[in-house]
């Protein structure tokens, strides 16, 4: 079983010919409760964009399982940088849009100076309102799972 979420996220990532087009937010069931920041959560299906993204435009839209509660969740991410094929076996963490990673990791993308941590109250979220859609993968993405806004990463402990 491990296996097959390995080959399907690497069938994802390497698809052939990319189609994209964009779902409104409003589409998304948001859900702030639905994952706990620092989670563990495993990765199933990310979607592209047509792009790096660097402008965070959309979101990126990740399908993941709860290490926790074994349900499975929707993350609304602008960044997946570090995500690889191998991910799909990779445990990584939830981080909530305000959280302090999020801010510093926010901050950064930016281009922002962060002298104190009193710098990190003014970070801004872009006001964000189309989540990146392969359309060949609907059948994963097109869920009523319950959707969190956030990034992922990984800690030295998992």
């Amino acid at each position: 079983m491990k296996y097959f979420f390995v080959v399907l996220l690497m069938l994802l990532m390497t698809g052939c010919k990319k189609e994209y087009e964009f779902w409104n937010l409003s589409k998304f069931n948001i859900d702030d409760t639905a994952l706990n920041d620092g989670e563990e959560i495993k990765l199933l299906y990310t979607s592209n964009g047509p792009d790096e993204n660097l402008e965070q435009k959309y979101y990126i839209h990740l399908v993941v399982v709860s290490q926790r509660s074994k349900d499975t969740v929707n993350i609304l991410t602008t960044s997946k940088n570090f995500l690889d094929g191998k991910s799909g076996s990779k445990t990584f963490n939830y981080y909530k849009e305000n959280s302090l990673i999020s801010k510093i990791t926010q901050s950064v993308l930016n281009g922002e100076d962060i002298k104190h941590i009193d710098d990190l109250k003014n970070v801004d979220h872009k006001d964000i309102t189309k989540v990146a859609r392969d359309v060949k993968f609907d059948y994963i993405a097109d869920n009523n799972f319950p959707t969190v806004i956030g990034m992922i990463g990984k800690t030295s402990s998992n």
